[in-house]
């Protein structure tokens, strides 16, 4: 009975494991589509802008979802870390710029903060879950 349950209890957490190896994308998508929405319901209600960035984002990581091609997965995790340290160092240098660092600035400063360190989370997950195993490492050098 233990093995039987304990075979059971494997099968179950490979399907948990499968299905949480594809967060990063789905995080990075649901970013894409809230930066779509803000942009394009602003305060101005007349807003006809579309956000092209925004949508470019939304169809590469649907096309990464589905192909799950190596070297694209490396590329945009790259992009995006490269781009998520930028923005640390931006918000770094605002801070000569504040005059008066007050509790809705600092406030702020604390969102895009947090924003900024999950998405450089999971850029490196994402960079990590794309990098070549030992196993196929093998098999290059077999097959050269």
């Amino acid at each position: 009975i233990y093995l039987t349950s304990k075979k059971k209890f494997n099968k179950r957490m490979k399907k948990i494991f499968n299905s949480l190896k594809w967060i990063p994308e789905f995080y990075f998508i649901l970013v894409s589509v809230l930066w779509f929405y803000l942009t394009h319901s602003g305060r101005d209600s007349s807003n006809t802008m579309i956000n092209f960035p925004a949508i470019l984002m939304i169809v590469i990581f649907h096309i990464q979802l589905f192909l799950n091609d190596q070297l694209l997965g490396k590329f945009l995790a790259s992009v995006i870390g490269f781009a998520s340290i930028y923005m640390v160092y931006a918000v770094i240098t605002e801070y000569n710029v504040f005059s008066d660092f007050n509790y809705n600035t600092q406030l702020n400063t604390l969102k895009i903060g947090n924003v900024i360190l999950l998405n450089l989370i999971m850029a490196l997950w994402m960079f990590n879950k794309y990098k070549p195993s030992e196993e196929s490492k093998a098999e290059t050098q077999i097959s050269s």
